[in-house]
């Protein structure tokens, strides 16, 4: 059964329809909830989700005009379990990566981490970071020290 979550990001869009093609056939999101014709989407994939909405700005929910890129000054990290095929969906797209896929190791709180990401912008300029996380080990001096020369 469908549960919304108790974040779920928003994204206007210019052009709802581009929108959902971009994430139902690229991406790989799944319509979750839609009325009719409605210009606005509730979509998953895995346990991530968002929503996509086309409506006309009247104020409320904008705090400034929209220009594009839309979404600056934040990325969206949406773990996966198959970063290869939405990188693969995205190129046969011929959407070239923000990002290109790579693969590093994070800290976490209680151990080392290492992911392989990407990014794209959506067709609005949104900043999507596609993450699967690998192996992980223990934290070692080294790290910490090295996280000590970037502060």
């Amino acid at each position: 059964m469908f549960q919304v979550h108790t974040l779920v990001p928003e994204f206007w869009c210019s052009n709802f329809d581009e929108s959902l093609h971009f994430y139902t056939k690229v991406v790989g999101f799944s319509v979750a909830q839609r009325r009719g014709n409605d210009l606005h989407a509730y979509l998953e994939l895995g346990k991530a989700q968002i929503m996509i909405a086309c409506w006309k700005q009247d104020g409320t929910w904008e705090p400034a005009p929209l220009e594009k890129p839309y979404g600056r000054g934040v990325n969206f990290q949406i773990l996966t379990d198959d970063i290869q095929s939405i990188y693969l969906s995205a190129l046969s797209a011929d959407i070239k990566p923000f990002v290109e896929l790579h693969t590093r190791w994070y800290w976490r709180t209680d151990r080392m981490e290492e992911r392989t990401e990407f990014g794209l912008l959506d067709p609005d300029g949104y900043l999507l970071r596609f993450t699967e996380v690998g192996s992980h080990r223990s934290i070692e001096q080294a790290d910490i020290n090295t996280l000590d020369k970037k502060a």
